[in-house]
């Protein structure tokens, strides 16, 4: 049988994605080299937004139409199950990551198992499933609570992604900070054992949420010590008003969020700090807008991912009285607004700098795309080979991105 995998969504579905189209390899499937080709695809669906589900269910509509088989996987496959057995009953599902699950639907091929390029970037699930009770969010009905790898197998991954060629090592989750509240294990504890590879590499911590940090922020803050972690760190918060983050049953407080802040930039005052913003959500009023823009402006961050609230079935706040659509679209403008302003900020004090990056990605030809160590994006106007470390000094900046030169 020849498969396809498409994963959509976050990091860690991706991941996902990716160790299932391995495992149907090691059973002796041909992996397609694309779907137009293929008699079966898996997708690894994602359900965060209404507008992302209408996505999922328009792609699996297509190729439906097309005469493949299609295997639905991911967020959709748990949290939207009833939906979907209904509107495609000959589409199976698998629930997310079920290798095991994926193996029984399509049994042992006859094809000998290829060999794949290792990429650049490895992307190691650390854990699935989440602790938060956010009123908006349907995570725990898709992932279920907490369930983390054991050190000993995100390690050895991780160094054999590493032998094989890979330069970043991307762990995620749907919650990096939950890792291990399952197995008497935490994150710190593990990102410590990590800094035991052996290679020349940088590792990225994917999202983690302030009321799994605060309380043991400088703990978590010495665990990201060794200088091949990039000093990044995606921290949501959803917004400035107290009033809103109890609504969203967010279990942090600002101060809560403030504390981890303070105490990592105590320790990297560079690092690379991106935060994510709900607007419009119920019950939001002007002044808890002007709150969410008072803590943005106060923060300064180098990225803000800013969505409109947007109600997924089954959540308690589906059932709260919506904001007007022209005040939230006037929000968002806002936001989007100030984030570009305090983007293009943060990154211009780096011009003139010298600092230390790795190439990843030939964008465009003539240019390489690059990491800086707190993984700041930076463009060489100048085409390397992928991996390589080199010291450049930033000549300009933009918002999203700095320009270098080689020294």
């Amino acid at each position: 049988m020849s498969i396809w995998f498409e994963g959509y969504g976050c990091t860690a579905n991706q991941g996902e994605t990716i160790e299932m189209r391995d495992r149907a390899n090691e059973l002796g499937h041909r992996i397609a080299s694309n779907p137009e080709i293929a008699e079966t695809i898996v997708l690894g669906t994602c359900t965060v937004l209404e507008s992302t589900q209408n996505k999922m269910e328009k792609r699996i509509s297509e190729l439906m139409d097309q005469g493949k088989n299609v295997i639905v996987s991911g967020c959709m496959a748990t949290a939207d199950s009833k939906v979907l057995g209904e509107k495609f009953p000959e589409a199976p599902l698998i629930s997310p990551g079920d290798l095991e699950g994926l193996g029984d639907l399509i049994g042992r091929g006859g094809c000998k198992p290829e060999k794949f390029d290792s990429p650049l970037a490895a992307i190691l699930p650390i854990s699935s499933g989440c602790l938060g009770r956010c009123t908006y969010c349907a995570t725990v009905r898709a992932r279920g609570r907490v369930t983390s790898r054991s050190v000993n197998d995100i390690f050895f991954k991780a160094q054999y992604a590493i032998d094989s060629g890979s330069k970043e090592i991307l762990l995620t989750s749907q919650d990096n900070g939950a890792f291990g509240a399952d197995s008497n294990s935490s994150l710190e504890f593990l990102l410590r054992e990590l800094s035991h590879l052996e290679g020349d590499f940088r590792l990225r911590v994917g999202m983690l949420n302030p009321m799994l940090v605060s309380g043991r922020s400088e703990a978590m803050a010495e665990a990201w010590a060794d200088s091949r972690i990039y000093k990044f760190m995606h921290l949501p918060i959803q917004s400035g008003s107290q009033k809103i983050l109890d609504s969203m049953v967010r279990d942090h407080t600002l101060d809560e969020f403030w504390e981890v802040v303070n105490v990592f930039r105590k320790y990297y005052p560079e690092m690379m700090i991106i935060t994510d913003i709900i607007t419009g959500f119920p019950g939001e009023t002007d002044q808890d807008h002007q709150d969410t823009v008072d803590l943005l402006n106060a923060l300064s961050p180098d990225l803000v991912n800013v969505t409109r609230f947007s109600p997924r079935k089954g959540t308690p706040a589906s059932k709260y009285k919506r904001v007007n659509g022209r005040i939230v679209k006037k929000r968002s403008r806002e936001l989007t607004s100030l984030r570009k302003k305090l983007g293009a900020k943060s990154f211009k004090r780096f011009v003139g700098k010298q600092i230390s990056i790795l190439t990843v990605e030939n964008q465009k030809k003539g240019s390489t795309l690059c990491r800086d160590d707190n993984y700041r994006p930076v463009i060489l106007k100048k085409e390397l080979p992928l991996g390589e470390f080199h010291d450049v000094r930033i000549t300009d900046s933009e918002y999203g991105f700095m320009t270098a030169v080689l020294v």
